[in-house]
């Protein structure tokens, strides 16, 4: 097996049949049946995007924070 395959490299490609070709050379050498590995690996790439695509600053999301409105109820208040 390879070290690693890389999917940014994957995901330049145009067509699924590219990227099958391409996993298909990175594997060559494998002496397991790799066809179901490439074809399942080729459909998640569906809808992935590329690591320098995405941003890297996290999730700009409040903290929530609940907190019993009075001890011993299971009414909660949420604060932001």
């Amino acid at each position: 097996m390879p070290e690693e395959v890389n999917i940014d490299e994957l995901l330049d490609l145009k067509s699924d049949e590219e990227r099958t070709q391409r996993l298909q050379e990175i594997l060559h050498t494998c002496n397991n049946n790799t066809e179901v590995f490439i074809r399942d690996l080729v459909m998640k790439l569906h809808g992935l995007q590329k690591q320098e695509d995405l941003h890297n600053d996290g999730i700009d999301l409040p903290q929530l924070h609940i907190y019993s409105t009075r001890a011993g109820s299971s009414d909660r208040e949420v604060l932001h």
